[in-house]
């Protein structure tokens, strides 16, 4: 009976020891994880701001699939709620809050866990060159539960794979493909590219034969210099004047070269894009304009230049083939 009462004693002992100094542990503890997407702040700051999106790309609303949401307030910015409900009590109930939203720099939201507390979401967003930092942190104050304290010092552990799998969700949505009206659209940056290039004018009859003549004569150069093509042949759509296009056929090529009156050489910067790929006779290309554009709408794009198409597979502008492939470019911010 002893040695049971010294074992009994024992494990007293400790049980205090740790409420003890676990009320010595810190109270609030916070977890931070940051990336850099490839993109601008708006383009970044729409998906944080819209808390129904947030299934898209958030751990704590991916969780299960039988999630029930429902949402309240503004759709977007400070005072827009989400509140989630699920039978599985590993995830129970709550409620996402925006209480602060500075357009393109931060957003704060409170997770309100009902009755077991509360966290602090914060989001910043810090524009680099072509790319944004985006750093997502998560604060909780423990109370003077020690339990609770204990635990606290495993939340690096605990809570940061989720944050850095979350921002990870938010570059794929932002960077990668979406698929829209059976269309993908891509999301990537164009490096740098040297182009001979030549610019005339052309109505939408005339087109494909300016173009032809255009090409050719880029041909005959490149050929004459020994210049091998470095990617396929380019068709820059400057302006629309009432029925007539302002057009620039471009050639990519190794470096810079001396080129003759009435042909151009230049180095297009590296440019951040939308793009997607159509396949098929060039006189129904439209259906691609129109998803594109509907994609640009839909998600407040901001185009910055002209647009531009990629003649990946034809060695000529005239021939109908459904294997054609025009891949159809916008420069966006």
């Amino acid at each position: 009976m002893k040695i049971l009462r010294r074992i009994l004693l024992f494990l007293l002992c400790i049980i205090l020891f740790a409420a003890a100094t676990g009320l010595l542990l810190p109270r609030k503890v916070s977890v931070e994880r940051s990336l850099f997407i490839q993109a601008r702040p708006y383009r970044i700051f729409t998906w944080i701001n819209a808390l129904d999106k947030w299934k898209l790309w958030s751990p704590l609303l991916q969780s299960e699939t039988n999630m029930q949401l429902s949402h309240i307030g503004p759709k977007t910015g400070t005072g827009s709620s989400l509140k989630w409900y699920s039978q599985d009590k590993n995830i129970g109930s709550g409620t996402l809050t925006i209480i602060s939203s500075v357009s393109y720099d931060s957003i704060r939201v409170i997770i309100d866990f009902n009755n077991h507390g509360k966290s602090a979401a914060f989001f910043r967003l810090k524009e680099s060159g072509i790319k944004t930092k985006v750093s997502w942190s998560i604060e909780s104050d423990l109370g003077m539960n020690p339990l609770s304290r204990w635990i606290g010092l495993f939340s690096d552990r605990l809570i940061g794979p989720d944050l850095e799998k979350g921002l990870s969700e938010l570059d794929l949505l932002v960077m990668g493909s979406k698929k829209v009206d059976g269309f993908e659209i891509f999301d990537f940056e164009v490096p740098e590219r040297v182009m001979v290039s030549v610019r005339d004018t052309a109505s939408p009859a005339t087109i494909a034969v300016k173009l032809t003549k255009m090409y050719k004569r880029l041909s005959v150069f490149l050929n004459s210099r020994g210049l091998p093509p470095t990617g396929s042949p380019i068709a820059v759509f400057h302006t629309l004047s009432g029925n007539v296009f302002d057009i620039e056929a471009s050639i990519p090529i190794a470096s810079a070269v001396v080129v003759p009156e009435g042909i151009f050489c230049s180095i297009s910067k590296a440019q951040q894009t939308i793009m997607t790929n159509y396949v098929g006779p060039y006189r129904y290309i439209s259906a691609a304009y129109n998803v594109m554009q509907k994609y640009i709408n839909d998600n407040e794009v901001r185009v910055t230049g002209p647009l531009w198409e990629e003649y990946v597979n034809r060695s000529g502008l005239l021939a109908d083939t459904n294997s054609w492939q025009t891949n159809i470019y916008f420069p966006v911010d």
